[in-house]
């Protein structure tokens, strides 16, 4: 939902299958923040752990450089904090840099669930994350574990992991973004490329506040062996918009085990059949 890298240290080890909280197409998991217990919501399109101010107090973190963060809707005044530790799904995620900004907004209008943490990129670099939203599970994988499904490789677009996927016939890359709860998303360059006609509007946006987007449908839709038909696409007009992005309402259909250091993810059929 942020574009925004930073450094860190990782410290990484396998960890059991933990309750995966699904709201509003949202994940959520509980974590520690210099070891006070929240509450985070779980983004892989983020590329920096947020969080919010009231968090950053509890926590006793120090105040850090004032920066100006900017999101899909618009500019948020923020600061980055250095030496945050982070605990989740049993990694520890030693000093660290984290945005310290008004998260408030975001949690009302978008997330629709009081939110002081947000865990990016840094977690999903840290180990193999096999996440099943049907099943509402999350876990690390050992290191000698084998993933289930499917193997593809993943591309570094603008910070974000995208994978190949196929859009009326097309081949495109779709970042992988946990943290999109609501519609896909293409880009404007995308969307005159395959010359897809307007069906209506929605509203959306992130970080910076809303943004009404117009919406086209998309004739087929295919990740994996899955192929979707019909999909209602929101035209993400941003310069450096990927060229499609895919959250949980696609990702639900599948147990992803990510490995966002190695640039590869693994796709099984979620339900009865994915084990």
């Amino acid at each position: 939902m942020t574009r925004f890298l930073l450094p860190l240290l990782l410290l990484a080890t396998p960890a059991a299958a933990e309750p995966l909280i699904v709201d509003h197409g949202r994940l959520f998991v509980t974590a520690k923040v210099n070891g006070v217990e929240t509450e985070a919501l779980l983004d892989s399109g983020a590329e920096a752990t947020l969080l919010d101010p009231s968090l950053a107090r509890q926590a006793n973190l120090a105040a850090g450089e004032k920066v100006e963060i900017k999101g899909s809707g618009g500019s948020q005044p923020a600061e980055v904090v250095s030496g945050v530790s982070v605990e989740a799904l049993g990694q520890k995620l030693e000093k660290l840099d984290a945005v310290v900004l008004d998260l408030t907004d975001l949690s009302q209008r978008l997330l629709k669930r009081p939110t002081r943490a947000i865990l990016g990129r840094e977690l999903f670099d840290a180990a193999r994350l096999e996440i099943d939203v049907e099943g509402r599970t999350v876990r690390a994988l050992a290191p000698t574990e084998a993933p289930r499904g499917t193997r593809l490789p993943l591309t570094t677009v603008h910070g974000i992991e995208a994978l190949p996927v196929t859009v009326n016939g097309v081949s495109a890359k779709a970042e992988l973004d946990f943290g999109n709860g609501s519609a896909v998303m293409v880009s404007r360059a995308l969307a005159d490329r395959l010359k897809l006609k307007v069906t209506g509007t929605r509203e959306g946006g992130g970080i910076g506040g809303a943004v009404t987007r117009k919406t086209v449908l998309l004739r087929t839709l295919k990740v994996g062996s899955l192929t979707l038909r019909n999909v209602t696409a929101a035209i993400d007009e941003l310069p450096n918009a990927g060229e499609v992005n895919i959250g949980t309402e696609v990702l639900r259909h599948f147990v992803v085990t990510t490995d966002f250091r190695n640039h590869q993810v693994w796709l099984a059929p979620a339900g009865k059949g994915a084990r």
